[in-house]
């Protein structure tokens, strides 16, 4: 629960306001007069300021210069009816966390309210990194803050319940094979081995051997005879050749394979998971065996969201990894600046989870003080959120920004144009 001061003279639109955010469990301070608003946030202390623009005789700009006097580290969402570009980015520039034009949609104004909530806590310019906590729950080492990764925790929870072949979806570094782990640890099978193959890598002889064993004078195990029980995840399933997939389709459906070789049937008591960087799909041509092949694959799928769309899990995720890899025998805490943490926040990470891994890595090691700051992160990543920022501006629209919050549409807009912007910073995505 938060204390949000919601500052509106349209007496119904603050009525309204005041109803949505109580449901939400928030305590809200609704006024109409802007004037009472500021001897208010002179003597009380709010989670949220919440103010038109357009109000006399104090309007929402002035509201948030008295916000930043008297509580600077207070975040503050405009609101107006009447959008142009230009006020926009004159709130933004001028400190405001949000800007929301109306009419908006209740979610996505909800959104925006627990985004400013969430937002880390600046002091003296400077965010501090707690150390994790230390109770390891059944998600670890997931961060499941974000409202994207609370729904795929459930349905994990509802998977590991059944047996099925289950297909993960996702991009690069995203941590697809965590996810498959924590599938099989919370299963009946999760005192049994968990073993994984990357079906993109190796000749297809290497791979086949890997996969299902060998017969003959020496016989050698496959993945699927050690995860005898458990479960086995097959990694890249896209790259998998077509050989591979009737004799993947019986494994999962009939449980049992043939080995090359002596051509033995072994039974596999196994469940098999697999993860893909995107949904196959049925085209045009294929034959009954691809369709079979694809409804199977895809009848149970889960996505893994990529960082950009878990801004919630990023100071978590920071934190954690910065004190992996600090010297534990030192109690100063480690810090990050708020410039810092502001390219951080506005990057698009396409390498994900593993490519902050890497840029903290770095960071850390020519950070002075135990505070991350702007020198420490690559200036290849600081000149991509620049061009980013720049671009986006440049191609706002003010009939696109209706009903939308300003840093949802910014957002927006650089996904757009990402693909138009070389990153340049030499730091590819592994494939887990």
């Amino acid at each position: 629960m938060a204390r949000i001061l919601v500052i509106d003279d349209e007496v119904d639109l603050l009525k309204a306001l005041a109803m949505i955010l109580r449901a939400r469990k928030h305590e809200v301070t609704p006024i109409s007069d802007g004037g009472e608003a500021q001897r208010l946030l002179r003597s009380k202390i709010y989670d949220l300021v919440i103010s038109d623009i357009r109000m006399t005789p104090v309007d929402g700009l002035q509201m948030l210069s008295t916000v930043q006097e008297v509580h600077p580290e207070t975040p503050v969402i405009l609101i107006t009816a009447y959008a142009t570009l230009d006020v926009a980015l004159d709130a933004i520039k001028s400190g405001a966390f949000d800007f929301v034009t109306k009419p908006f949609r209740t979610d996505n104004f909800l959104a925006t309210v627990q985004r400013a909530l969430d937002y880390p806590h600046i002091v003296s310019g400077n965010i501090q990194l707690d150390p994790p906590d230390p109770v390891h729950g059944k998600f670890m080492p997931l961060v499941v803050k974000s409202p994207s990764m609370q729904a795929l925790c459930h349905r994990l929870e509802q998977q590991a319940l059944t047996d099925e072949a289950v297909l993960i979806l996702g991009e690069r570094g995203a941590g697809k094979r965590q996810v498959a782990q924590i599938l099989h640890a919370l299963s009946r099978r999760k005192d049994h081995p968990f073993v994984f193959i990357d079906c993109s890598m190796g000749s297809g002889a290497d791979l086949s051997s890997q996969l299902w064993g060998s017969g003959g004078p020496a016989v050698k195990a496959g993945v699927l005879e050690a995860a005898a029980a458990g479960t086995v995840l097959l990694e890249y399933i896209e790259e998998l050749s077509t050989d591979h997939q009737p004799r993947i389709l019986r494994l999962i459906k009939e449980r049992e394979y043939v080995r090359p070789g002596d051509m033995a049937v072994c039974q596999a008591d196994i469940r098999v998971l697999a993860t893909s960087r995107s949904l196959p799909t049925i085209q045009p041509g294929d034959d009954y065996q691809r369709m079979e092949w694809i409804q199977m694959l895809t009848a149970i799928s889960l996505r893994v969201p990529p960082l950009r769309e878990r801004s919630a899990d990023l100071l978590s995720l920071i934190s954690r990894r910065v004190y992996q890899r600090a010297d534990p025998t030192v109690s100063k805490p480690w810090k990050v600046s708020a410039p810092a943490y502001d390219i951080l926040d506005r990057y698009l990470w396409p390498g994900n989870v593993e490519e902050l891994n890497r840029v903290l890595d770095l960071a850390m090691t020519s950070a002075r003080h135990r505070l991350i700051d702007l020198s420490d992160l690559p200036p290849a990543m600081i000149e991509t959120v620049s061009q980013m920022i720049t671009l986006s501006q440049q191609n706002l629209r003010r009939d696109e920004l209706r009903g939308k919050s300003f840093r949802d549409y910014v957002r927006l807009k650089q996904k757009e144009l990402s693909p138009v912007i070389r990153t340049g910073n030499g730091m590819s995505a592994s494939k887990t």
